[in-house]
């Protein structure tokens, strides 16, 4: 083993078979609603956390979730996670954050019973990636949100948001995920490194203790629940 292999417990591989050609198709209002009636979209949310590991939250104008959320939006065809990310970071907070400075999170399945693209109440499914990057605090200082679909932003520590049962299931888990994210890097510098099986275990044993709201309430509207974690 060396200390430059993939982390086997924490990866997000994409592959290219061939030539990609990116295309700049560009769908009409109509032509998206529509597509969003039939296929599953990609989308990349995004936490940025300051310095002090507090995190950055957007409070929602607009469906599918207008209330408190990461930033973030749909994935193109051809871009990958990090690019995504860089290029979502760029529209929302004009940061232009080198996609090599973005880390995979996780990844969830989400249903949600409203859309921003009339008619929405035909609702929308998602394939979301969680990315991660680290912001200094002079990069803090030059923000500029994005005030189309968001009306506030907050930073919030970890604590904070898991210990608000209002926050969004998916938000939650993001951050439980983030903290499990530094486990699993520390679990993987352990075994490359040669450290004992005392060491590893307690490592081990220390990923799998509870985070707090570990178990949450799914959201869910109208008769049939939904969402949550499996």
């Amino acid at each position: 083993m060396t200390p430059d292999m993939e982390n086997p417990l924490h990866s997000l591989p994409h592959y290219v078979t061939g030539e990609y050609a990116h295309n700049k198709t560009f769908l009409e209002d109509n032509e998206y609603a529509r597509a969003l009636d039939c296929f599953v979209k990609g989308v990349v949310d995004v936490f940025l956390t300051d310095p002090r590991g507090k995190i950055l939250l957007g409070h929602r104008l607009v469906h599918p979730q207008p209330d408190w959320w990461v930033l973030g939006g749909r994935m193109r065809a051809g871009d990958t996670p990090a690019e995504t990310a860089r290029r979502n970071a760029i529209r929302e907070t004009r940061l232009d954050i080198a996609p090599e400075r973005w880390e995979f999170v996780c990844a969830h399945t989400m249903l949600w019973q409203f859309r921003k693209q009339a008619p929405s109440g035909n609702g929308t499914a998602d394939f979301g990636v969680i990315m991660h990057a680290v912001v200094t605090d002079e990069e803090v200082a030059r923000m500029t949100m994005c005030n189309e679909e968001y009306d506030g932003y907050g930073w919030y520590t970890s604590e904070e948001i898991l210990a608000d049962e209002s926050k969004h299931p998916v938000v939650r888990r993001g951050v439980r995920e983030l903290i499990r994210k530094g486990m699993k890097e520390r679990i993987h510098a352990a075994v490359v490194s040669g450290a004992d099986d005392a060491t590893i275990a307690a490592a081990v044993r220390q990923l799998y203790a509870p985070l707090g709201g570990d178990v949450d309430t799914p959201i869910a509207t109208g008769e049939a629940a939904g969402g949550g974690e499996a």
